[in-house]
């Protein structure tokens, strides 16, 4: 094996260490927020909420196996080199970031199919997951299974999606599900990303079902009102985050509270400013 992690960082230099730091951390949870919230206030507000559960899913669902089977990294290991060691908490198998990629770009293309967006997708795919093996942070197959379960999550979510989301589950059913069913994944997903993502996503389904129920706010709008709000809104995100920082290094669990003001702000605090500052579509 230390072979083949031979020919993949043969050709290293900083600039490719640099690139490939830069895709492995785009694949990062917190980035995936951001991506949440800008889908969701310019372009398809169900989609995304639709996003967002799958992704939770798939980040319990990895975190459950790499605590069952318990495989490790190869850092450490003679020939290998190490980088972006802070991205690498935790066992190796499946690998988080490749089930993570697999799961939201393909599932991006369920509802934008054109060329353009396939060709993202795929380089965003294969090159976070290349990132990974390049930075000598996961084996090959942990890669590979981190794919395979990916897709797989993906294929199975859209069968239950067509179920699921049609039947007319009352306010009070929906609010209730919002904290319940995230809490249950740090059951298996009890990382500082694992209470980032679960908060985010308790406060997001939260606030979608109020918004959705009491302010209904029309999303897709014209290119400058959408930049207005995209830069607003994360560079609100950004400073709330920053803000907390000292305060989820005092205790992990302190991620959970941050982030699920984060995902409250996303889904009903910033589409309620935009409407008000005449930033809404038709």
């Amino acid at each position: 094996m230390p072979e083949f992690y031979q020919l993949v960082q043969g050709f290293h230099t900083p600039f490719w260490d640099g690139f490939f730091i830069l895709l492995s951390f785009i694949g990062d949870i917190p980035v995936y927020i951001f991506l949440f919230a800008i889908l969701f206030w310019n372009m398809d507000k169900r989609f995304g909420f639709r996003l967002g559960v799958l992704l939770l899913i798939s980040m319990a669902v990895n975190s459950w196996l790499k605590d069952a089977f318990h495989f490790a990294r190869p850092i450490g290991q003679k020939g290998i080199r190490s980088l972006y060691l802070s991205s690498a908490s935790g066992y190796a198998f499946p690998s988080g970031h490749s089930q993570a990629s697999a799961t939201f770009y393909p599932y991006l293309l369920t509802r934008w199919k054109n060329l353009k967006w396939k060709f993202m997708a795929l380089f965003m795919v294969l090159g976070i997951g290349f990132s990974r093996l390049y930075l000598g942070l996961h084996w090959p197959g942990d890669v590979i299974s981190g794919y395979t379960l990916g897709i797989l999550l993906v294929l199975g979510f859209i069968q239950v999606d067509q179920r699921l989301f049609k039947i007319p589950f009352s306010l009070a059913l929906k609010m209730s599900a919002s904290i319940i069913l995230p809490l249950l994944a740090l059951t298996f997903y009890h990382t500082a990303q694992g209470f980032q993502l679960v908060g985010f996503i308790i406060g997001f389904t939260l606030g979608y079902f109020l918004e959705d129920t009491f302010l209904d706010y029309q999303e897709q709008t014209h290119f400058l009102p959408s930049f207005y709000k995209t830069i607003l809104g994360t560079a609100s995100l950004l400073i709330w985050i920053l803000l907390c920082l000292p305060l989820t290094h005092l205790a992990i669990v302190f991620n959970l509270l941050v982030y699920c003001l984060a995902g409250l702000w996303t889904s009903l605090g910033a589409p309620y400013l935009f409407r008000r500052l005449g930033w809404e579509g038709k």
